[in-house]
């Protein structure tokens, strides 16, 4: 019985191969996972503009989204890094770790056919849930290291929206009201469709809009906010021990994406300008944990 299944799965891969012509992927395995990737089909990457938009180019071909429209990007810096994203790959593309092109590829695209409103009301949604809102009262040190770290963070994110944000007990934010939701959307419905693609995306790897706001406004560097959303985890491993190149990876991977995050939104805010470099303090938080 096995082997008829087996049989049956070869032909019917071979059937789907064929009709859609698939022949160019190739398995990559591995043994966390198993994905297919395309082979990479051009040498060179490059950039064009027009009328103070920019495309990228692979060879000669304009670089498409995957619905096929025409990739269109209206900051340079931001197009010279998607290009830079796409001469990276080397025998196959592999796009899960080029988060700008993502980001880029979504704001184009909009597959979900999302309106701003929409978008923004995803974003909103992380507010009920935020972690810095929610302090842990059962090890007074824990609790004593979130207060000191996070308190800060919350009358930072106040200021910006004139709100009065507490931290919970429970498994709510009591504070949060609908004049309070409706501030912090006026000021998100102000940074037009494609950014809000960016501060989602942010939000999501922080699971905190309060850490996403003060990494948007510079008052925290992208190390510091990734390391400040996981403070519990961090104690933790500080006080019982930690698996360094999982931890390590987990991290990297968040900073990584965050950093796209915020240079997609900086750069879709600011088409003409670069970003200025932000004092990192990630080492020194990292000690005063285990002071």
């Amino acid at each position: 019985m096995f082997q008829i299944v087996h049989c049956l799965k070869f032909i019917t891969r071979n059937q789907i191969q064929t009709k859609f012509k698939l022949h160019n992927f190739t398995k990559i395995s591995s043994p966390a996972r198993r994905s297919y990737a395309i082979n990479k089909f051009y040498k060179t990457t490059s950039i064009i503009e027009n009328n103070d938009s920019y495309g990228v180019l692979l060879d000669n071909s304009k670089l498409k989204t995957p619905l096929g429209k025409e990739l269109i990007i209206n900051n340079k810096a931001l197009a010279l890094a998607v290009a830079e994203e796409w001469d990276m790959q080397k025998e196959h593309i592999k796009t899960d770790p080029m988060h700008l092109t993502k980001l880029c590829f979504l704001a184009v695209d909009n597959p979900s056919d999302l309106s701003e409103h929409e978008v923004v009301q995803q974003i909103l949604s992380y507010l009920e849930t935020d972690t810095v809102f929610f302090i842990s009262d059962t090890d007074n040190e824990l609790e004593k290291l979130l207060m000191e770290k996070w308190m800060p963070l919350i009358q930072k994110f106040n200021g910006y929206f004139d709100t009065n944000l507490k931290p919970s007990k429970g498994i709510s934010v009591e504070s949060l009201d609908a004049n309070t939701k409706a501030l912090v959307e006026k000021y998100f419905l102000s940074l037009g469709f494609p950014a809000l693609h960016g501060v989602l995306h942010a939000v999501e790897t922080l699971k905190s809009l309060v850490l996403t706001t003060c990494c948007l406004h510079q008052d925290i560097s992208v190390k510091d906010a990734v390391l400040l959303s996981k403070m519990e985890e961090e104690y933790q491993c500080m006080k019982w021990g930690r698996v360094d190149w999982i931890k390590d990876y987990v991290d990297n991977d968040s900073i990584i994406r965050l950093s796209a995050a915020m240079l997609f939104i900086y750069y879709t805010l600011n088409p003409k300008y670069k970003p200025l470099a932000k004092q990192d303090n990630y080492t020194q938080r990292q000690q005063s944990l285990k002071q």
